[in-house]
C-alpha cells in the first residue's frame, strides 16, 4: 500500500497540470470574482467569506480528473493486473491511491484559505474544525474519484462526470452566491447535496456569518457521501481488474 502511494506521489508531484487545476486555476478565479464583485461591496470581508469557501469546496471537486486518469493509465498498462498476483489487496490498492490525493486537497484548501486571510483579510475563528471540514472534504470528493474511474471506459468519461458534479453541485450548494438568495426550490434540492453541507461547515467556523448548518452534523454526511463513494469503489473494482491488460 505504502509503495503504491510513494509511487503516486511521485508521479503526481511532476504533473505540472495538477497545479494549474488545484492551485492556478482557483486562485485566478478567486481574485476575479473578487474584483468583480468586492469592488463596491460595503463589507468586503463578508464577500471573500462567501468567495473562498464556496471555491475551495468546488475547486477540490476537480481532483477527480487527476485520479482518473491516473487508474486509466494502471489499467491500460497492465500496472492493476500485475498488482492482483500479488498479496496486496483492492482495499491497499485504493488507500494507496487514494491518499497523495486526498492530501493534495487538504493542501488545496489551506493554500486558498491563506489566500484569504492574507490578501483579503479572512480570519478563521475555529481552524481546527476549518482544517477538519478541508479533511471531510477531501475524503469525499477522492472516493468519488476513485468510485469513477472505477467504471470509466476513458479519461473523457471522468473528465464528462466531473464537470457535472462540479458545476450541478455549484448551482444547487450556493458555491458562487449566498445560499439564501437562491430560489426556494433550488435551495430545498440544494440540502441533499454534499457540496452545500461542506460550504457551510466551512462558513460556521469564521466570525461574522449567521447560524449556519451544524459542523457535526455536516461531517456525518460528507462521511456517508464519502463511504458510497467507497462502496461503488469495491462493486467495480472487479469489473476494472477484468479489463486490465495483462
Amino acid at each position: 500500500m505504502w509503495a503504491v502511494a510513494n509511487i503516486e506521489t511521485r508521479k503526481q508531484l511532476q504533473d505540472k497540470a495538477l497545479l494549474f487545476w488545484t492551485l492556478a486555476l482557483p486562485i485566478v478565479f478567486i481574485m476575479g470574482f473578487m474584483a468583480i464583485f468586492a469592488a463596491d461591496a460595503p463589507d468586503q470581508t463578508a464577500v471573500a467569506n462567501q468567495i473562498i469557501t464556496g471555491f475551495s469546496v468546488f475547486f477540490a471537486v476537480f481532483i477527480i480528473i487527476s485520479m482518473v486518469i491516473s487508474f486509466v493509465k494502471d489499467r491500460e498498462n497492465g500496472f492493476v493486473a500485475r498488482l492482483a498476483s500479488t498479496p496486496l489487496t483492492p482495499g491497499g490498492y485504493f488507500i494507496g491511491k487514494w491518499l497523495p490525493f486526498g492530501a493534495i486537497v487538504v493542501g488545496q484548501i489551506i493554500v486558498l484559505a491563506i489566500l484569504g486571510i492574507v490578501v483579503y483579510g479572512m480570519s478563521i475563528d475555529q481552524p481546527f474544525f476549518y482544517l477538519l471540514i478541508a479533511c471531510f472534504v477531501a475524503m469525499m470528493v477522492t472516493s468519488w474519484g476513485v468510485a469513477i474511474a472505477m467504471f470509466s471506459k476513458t479519461e473523457n468519461t471522468g473528465l464528462a462526470l466531473t464537470q457535472v458534479i462540479a458545476f450541478a453541485g455549484a448551482i444547487l450548494g450556493g458555491l458562487w452566491m449566498p445560499f439564501e438568495t437562491l430560489p426556494e426550490t433550488i435551495q430545498t434540492i440544494g440540502t441533499f447535496s454534499p457540496q452545500y453541507w461542506a460550504h457551510q461547515a466551512l462558513l460556521s467556523t469564521l466570525p461574522g456569518q449567521p447560524d449556519g448548518e451544524n459542523v457535526g452534523i455536516a461531517l456525518l454526511i460528507l462521511l456517508g457521501y464519502t463511504g458510497v463513494g467507497f462502496v461503488l469503489a469495491f462493486v467495480g473494482y472487479r469489473k476494472f481488474l477484468r479489463e486490465s491488460r495483462n
